[in-house]
């Protein structure tokens, strides 16, 4: 009878204690469950959208932002309240192994504090360059690029709209302002320099390792392709009062030895001879991917000068020592971000170079014709 009545308190007690440790489980799961659903997911990020109806007088510009390094730099260029972000390409990093699938990137990004604040309350316009389309300098010839396309218009959701019915590529423009009588118009061309772009010349310099590419002697070779060279025109003969071309690369540069439109001589001078042709006034390019700031000068005969400023990058900057006959200024060779100042009455624009601390490094004023 003892031993019927131990095994009976034994079992009462097994059960209990089963019980308890059930009831703690459940408890731990609900405590992680509630952890979880406090974290940032991608899917909940509301992007702001822009005010079309108004011209901007402040508009801030960068680019190279690794999704898996500190983006600090967001809150700094957030200080000084930009109606409006341009993001100019390598937005991510997604063109080695280990950095795929794109849309994982996007992902990361999202998730940054920094990016996802500033992302919620300001405007962004974007193309990119060569690490958001997935390989590494690639141009026409990417085997990622449809991937790449799909994944880009799903983090930068503005684009679908804007893109013609069965376009290839994701070149876009827009014209922000104009709606009242007599008030400013600024109109933003996004080029699109990789889904058409012809395969670079590699050249091969043990004097200069960091040579990598120069002009091509190749006639046929194309930058932009001549679906988006038409479109560019067209865009070019709309009124505007100030305009913004984004190329993904450098224009104005032309001896450092990486990717530039100076690596097509035939394209840079059929941009050229465009300007002098529909003579577009207050034109000023804006570009990324050299991991430094510049601000670069082109006398233009017949039509003037034309300013190329480089704003690169969030989180990847280069210690190159390097030089250009164009530059204005020394390269700065820190975190950086522009700014386009607009003072639409007093018809003045200032551009900025500015660094982490939001102090210019570099700038430039001029009077709007």
């Amino acid at each position: 009878m003892k031993l019927v009545l131990s095994l009976f308190f034994v079992l009462i007690l097994g059960i209990g204690c089963q019980s308890a440790s059930t009831a703690t489980d459940a408890v731990k799961k609900d405590e992680v469950k509630a952890q979880e659903n406090k974290r940032p997911k991608n899917n909940d990020l509301i992007p702001r959208g822009i005010d079309v109806a108004t011209a901007p007088e402040l508009v801030a510009f960068g680019s190279c932002a690794h999704q898996d390094k500190p983006q600090p730099l967001w809150d700094v260029i957030a200080k000084n309240s930009p109606e409006l972000f341009i993001f100019s390409g390598d937005n991510v990093y997604a063109s080695q192994p280990e950095t795929k699938p794109i849309g994982v990137q996007y992902k990361k990004l999202n998730l940054i504090p920094e990016f996802r604040r500033f992302r919620e309350h300001i405007p962004i316009f974007a193309t990119w360059d060569d690490h958001d389309y997935g390989v590494n300098d690639a141009g026409s010839d990417s085997p990622e690029k449809e991937d790449a396309k799909r994944e880009f218009l799903n983090q930068w959701t503005y684009v679908r709209d804007s893109l013609s019915m069965g376009q290839k590529g994701i070149y876009h423009t827009k014209i922000l302002g104009g709606v009242k009588k007599k008030s400013p118009t600024l109109q933003i061309i996004m080029l699109d320099t990789r889904w058409f772009r012809s395969p670079l010349k590699k050249v091969e310099d043990p004097a200069n390792p960091l040579r990598k590419f120069g002009p091509t002697d190749d006639k046929k070779a194309t930058v932009l392709g001549e679906e988006q060279w038409a479109w560019l025109e067209r865009q070019l003969r709309k009124p505007a009062d100030v305009r913004v071309v984004v190329s993904s690369i450098q224009f104005v540069a032309e001896e450092h030895g990486f990717e530039k439109w100076a690596n097509f001589p035939l394209e840079k001078e059929r941009f050229l001879n465009l300007l002098r042709r529909v003579g577009p006034k207050n034109l000023f390019i804006v570009s990324g991917d050299r991991h430094l700031g510049t601000i670069a000068k082109q006398d233009v005969k017949d039509w003037g000068t034309l300013y190329d400023i480089t704003a690169s990058g969030i989180n990847r900057v280069s210690d190159l020592d390097e030089k250009d006959k164009s530059y204005m200024g020394d390269p700065v060779k820190v975190e950086n971000f522009g700014l386009m100042k607009i003072d639409w009455a007093r018809k003045k624009i200032n551009f900025e170079l500015r660094d982490a601390s939001n102090k210019v490094q570099n700038s430039l004023e001029l009077k709007i014709k």
